[in-house]
């Protein structure tokens, strides 16, 4: 692909050479360590799966971060938000690479969030990333986040407890996107993934959905597709792709 920003997948030497590395550094009990991805850095413990992605194949959600890339080359980008950052693989990449003048990074999870602090300082991004210790929702208040097992720190949840362990518990704060930013007549792109809570996020940001030329991606992981797409015609969004389980809506005008 012509000026493709991400280099993958890897060869196989590469792979193994990765995988070699990263078991060295387990041995030598030095896990989290840092590895590099995609002309960045990462803190990694590869018991996580997102983590073994990064520091195995150097890369994560190619095939979604590929698209909004192409997006970002096209148009000028004023504002990216990253709702459940997780350890900021996505917004490392925009800061990088500058897709987008403003990044906003929302991940509750404190063991997530401390990870994604880490990564911004690794690659001397704290200053550039405005990183939210808070969850998305409908309402103001305090809300209860179910943190997700040691192999899948990305299933941290709000809406789905069955998911989870239910081991261990977050007591987290919740706002609503439209009452902490006023954003309006700018190219946003937002990408989702809150297992399972994305109706109520995108509940509490439908002004800002209505306000910008908005290009969105959410991670949808049931049976609720006709709903979701439903819930974006109602603020004048149209159904764009699926990749996987990421769904792409979109009111810019010529990606419809």
């Amino acid at each position: 692909m012509p000026g493709r920003p991400f280099r993958y997948p890897i060869s196989k030497f590469e792979q193994w050479r990765r995988k070699r590395a990263d078991a060295l550094m387990r041995r030598l009990g030095r896990s989290p360590h840092v590895v590099r991805a995609q002309g960045a850095r990462f803190l990694v413990d590869t018991i996580d799966y997102i983590d073994q992605c990064i520091a195995w194949e150097g890369m994560w959600d190619g095939p979604q971060l590929d698209r909004l890339a192409a997006l970002c080359e096209a148009r000028r980008i004023d504002c990216f938000v990253d709702v459940g950052a997780n350890s900021g693989f996505y917004s490392v990449m925009f800061a990088l690479r500058n897709f987008a003048e403003r990044i906003i990074a929302f991940e509750p999870e404190p063991e997530n969030y401390a990870r994604l602090m880490a990564n911004l300082e690794l690659n001397g991004l704290t200053g550039r990333i405005e990183a939210r210790a808070l969850a998305l929702g409908n309402t103001a208040g305090e809300v209860i986040l179910y943190q997700g097992p040691s192999y899948n720190r990305g299933e941290a949840t709000i809406a789905n407890p069955d998911q989870t362990p239910k081991e261990v518990t977050h007591l987290v704060r919740q706002v609503r996107f439209d009452d902490e930013f006023t954003l309006a007549g700018q190219r946003m792109i937002i990408k989702m993934d809150v297992e399972g809570y994305e109706f109520q996020a995108l509940a509490g940001m439908e002004r800002t959905l209505r306000d910008n030329a908005g290009y969105v991606q959410v991670e949808l992981f049931s049976d609720r597709l006709d709903e979701l797409k439903q819930l974006f015609a109602g603020v004048g969004y149209s159904f764009v792709h699926t990749e996987y389980i990421d769904h792409y809506f979109t009111n810019m005008p010529g990606l419809s």
